[in-house]
């Protein structure tokens, strides 16, 4: 009757119990199975490893693969769990095999655990192999079975099983023993891999080798016994000899890898879009270069390269395999340096899309000062004037300086942010003109950017970043003509393969070369120098960036050029000597295609009606000469002292004719050359302790018309055919005057310092 009484309670106890054991098993799984640190792992586009760095822990262990290779299944199933896809987390045969072979041993040989109970005990850290450990690696495994799928435990038990060392997950130990990824496992290697993990610490690569061996060869007649490999497989895994020893993981973006973990943080997978065999080609490019340029004392180097038209990086050399000492670890990619001639391009754009110029449109090329500002050419020679698409494809600086001046310095420095220059931190009036030269920083990421928008916009219907397809275009046909004799054995070795536009730059005291080239489909940006700082002698973007641009575009698929964006241009007549449109003087006229947005710029203003006498051909007017004996003459007339360098390069060039005698002009053909208008002047001293003499200089039209020359309203002395005057000025502010018998004058205000 008691024991009758018992039962009630009895039942309310076991079913209170089975409400606990129902709790624990639905809750005895952590919503994270494994909370260890993993490897940050930087892969290409085909999922190959470019970089990766250790665990936090200081095992390599890589994030989770989204599947298991085939062959690796299938040898790892074979091996440690036939039943695998057949039991739901326990198989009570392989316990049962299990305790038949231990009792018969008289030791633990085997532990009859399914892959899904080593999922556990891994996740728990391995923690005992009591009978209790057992019971709750069991009752677990039944839950993983029910939140996970088949495939995803597989998968686990990849990711995380231990292979012997600091090596841990399949996808490691298949770089760190056969250097490759995972799904290129040969059977052999597949084989190899699924028996390490059974007994890590007893059995590697460099302990026990011969019993790995003979454990790896029994597991592929195993697989080949049950229809898995061939013959042939067989016999050709078993004379795979095994690995000798780990090898280095690969280590081709160091700097990438810093940038992205940077942005992106530690021990994840990061997907790229590099192209694992350029970023190859591209590093050997680097080295080989650097094993030239470090005795030259260029230390450093950076080349990035883009895809045009999504923008994605194809590949990341962030610097050289330099010393410590020279900065090895600064990315020179993110890096901003002083950028030399390398904005000019879209200067020029920015100067074609508001109507100030037209891509032949002649500009000056003589000595000037602008509020204090003297830029010069690098060769130090002058054209007197020059086509706006020549001066960009020779990097004329002077051209540059006096276009930015138009144009507007707070104008182009907001242009510079609309295309991605991030850099540019100052305000406008602290960059000044400089601007152009190199006056401010940017980055060979931003760069390169921005070269690729230029290129989109070529290839694009509408405009795009302030940019429209025909000034483009423009622009980059005139970079393609590059004609320095510095690079020419360069260029004419590139022609060859492709067309390309490009543009190199040189900072101020020889410190940072540049070189940029753009196709249809790719960006090519090169930088060269010392991340310290230090300057090379000689050292420019054409003798040392433009060889590393050439030999980086060899390794790339050839594009073909740009198509003239004909929709976008309108076919004009272009005064033939001034490249603007033809005005009511200009007698040579050619028809050309010009981008609609020049359509604002000026008719020619270089070409002027002159009266010249019909006996003498020489220049009059009215009250001279009587009007039957004048005609009127279209001469292409040009600023005094843009004529004085500009007819030293065109010798058909033809100057006004002189004055009939008794004829006066208002015309102004006199200027003078230096010193330029508020310009501060230094005495230069000699080695013998003499004052040296300044050249003053000046021009007119006449050859051989006689100047006199005044400073401070003091006569000094005359000059004749060769304008040039030795002088040595006091110190202080000064007024230099020159005239001619006609009367014309010109003045120059400057100070002896």
């Amino acid at each position: 009757m008691i024991a009758l009484k018992r039962i009630p309670r009895m039942k309310k106890w076991l079913k209170r119990l089975s409400y606990v054991l129902l709790a624990y098993f639905v809750f005895c799984l952590p919503n994270n199975l494994f909370h260890e640190p993993y490897s940050t792992v930087i892969e290409d586009t085909h999922g190959q490893v470019l970089m990766a760095h250790i665990a936090s822990d200081g095992q390599w262990r890589f994030p989770p693969s989204d599947y298991v290779p085939e062959k690796f299944e299938k040898a790892l199933i074979t091996f440690e769990d036939r039943r695998f896809y057949e039991h739901h987390g326990v198989s009570l045969l392989a316990i049962g095999r299990a305790m038949v072979q231990n009792i018969r041993s008289k030791r633990v040989v085997s532990g009859g655990s399914t892959l899904s109970m080593q999922v556990i005990r891994m996740s728990r850290g391995r923690k005992g192999r009591k009978l209790k450990d057992k019971l709750q690696e069991m009752i677990m495994a039944l839950r993983l079975e029910t939140q996970y799928s088949k495939p995803e435990i597989l998968n686990l038990h990849a990711s995380h099983a231990p292979f012997g060392g600091n090596v841990v997950g399949l996808e490691a130990a298949s770089w760190r023993y056969f250097g490759h990824q995972a799904d290129q496992l040969s059977w052999a290697e597949s084989a190899t891999l699924a028996v390490l993990p059974n007994a890590p610490s007893l059995m590697h690569l460099g302990k026990n080798r011969r019993a790995l061996l003979a454990k790896r060869n029994r597991l592929l007649h195993r697989l080949h016994k049950q229809g898995h490999i061939s013959d042939m497989e067989l016999k050709t895994a078993l004379n795979e000899p095994l690995p000798a020893k780990p090898k280095p993981l690969p280590q081709l973006t160091p700097h990438y890898m810093a940038f992205l973990t940077n942005h992106i943080g530690l021990g994840k997978r990061i997907e790229t879009n590099i192209s694992g065999e350029l970023q190859a080609g591209v590093n050997k490019v680097v080295q080989r270069h650097f094993e030239s340029y470090r005795h030259q004392g260029k230390a450093n180097m950076a080349v990035i390269v883009l895809d045009v038209h999504t923008e994605n990086i194809l590949a990341y050399v962030g610097n050289t395999n330099c010393s410590e000492a020279d900065k090895k670890h600064v990315d020179i990619v993110q890096a901003p340096r002083s950028t030399g001639s390398i904005l000019k391009p879209f200067l020029f754009a920015k100067a074609m899309e508001t109507g100030l110029i037209t891509p032949d449109k002649i500009v000056p090329d003589y000595p000037t000062r602008i509020n204090g500002y003297a830029p010069q050419n690098y060769e130090e020679s002058y054209d007197g004037m020059v086509p706006a698409s020549e001066a960009l494809a020779r990097s004329l600086n002077i051209p540059a300086v006096r276009l930015l001046s138009e144009y507007g310095v707070t104008r182009f420095k907001d242009n510079l942010e609309e295309l991605g220059l991030t850099t540019l931190f100052r305000p406008a009036e602290n960059y000044g003109l400089s601007l152009i030269l190199g006056g401010a920083e940017a980055s060979l990421f931003d760069l390169a950017h921005a070269y690729a928008r230029l290129s989109q916009s070529a290839q694009h219907r509408e405009p795009m970043y302030g940019l429209s397809p025909s000034v483009s275009y423009e622009i980059l046909e005139a970079m393609s003509a590059v004609n320095r004799p510095t690079i020419e054995q360069y260029w004419n070795r590139f022609e060859n393969k492709q067309k390309i536009a490009w543009k190199t730059g040189t900072s101020f005291g020889a410190r940072d070369a540049w070189a940029i080239g753009v196709t249809k489909n790719h960006v090519v940006a090169v930088w060269v120098g010392n991340a310290t700082g230090e300057g090379v002698t000689g050292m420019t973007g054409s003798n040392s960036a433009a060889p590393v641009l050439f030999d980086v575009f060899q390794r790339l698929p050839r594009s073909s050029w740009f198509t003239i964006p004909t929709r976008d241009m309108k076919y004009v007549k272009l005064c033939k000597h001034s490249g603007q449109r033809v005005g009511q003087h200009c007698n040579d006229v050619r028809e050309t295609w010009i981008p609609k947005p020049c359509l604002r710029s000026q008719s020619c203003q270089f070409h002027q009606s002159i009266a010249v006498s019909k006996t003498t051909g020489k220049r009059v007017f009215a009250g001279c000469e009587l009007p039957s004996n004048i005609i009127t003459k279209s001469y292409f007339v040009l600023p005094p002292a843009a004529e004085h360098y500009y007819k030293n390069n065109h010798p058909n060039f033809t100057t006004l004719p002189d004055f009939k005698e008794g004829c006066t002009s208002n015309a102004t053909g006199l200027d003078i050359i230096y010193p330029m208008a508020r310009s501060a002047i230094k005495i230069p001293v000699l080695l013998s302790g003499k004052t040296a003499g300044v050249i003053f200089e000046a021009v007119h039209r006449q050859p051989d018309m006689e100047l006199f020359w005044y400073i401070d309203g003091k006569f000094i002395a005359t000059t004749t055919e060769n304008h040039q005057l030795q002088v040595i000025p006091v110190k202080g502010k000064h007024h230099l005057t020159v005239t001619d018998k006609h009367g014309q004058k010109r003045t120059r205000v400057f100070t002896v310092i």
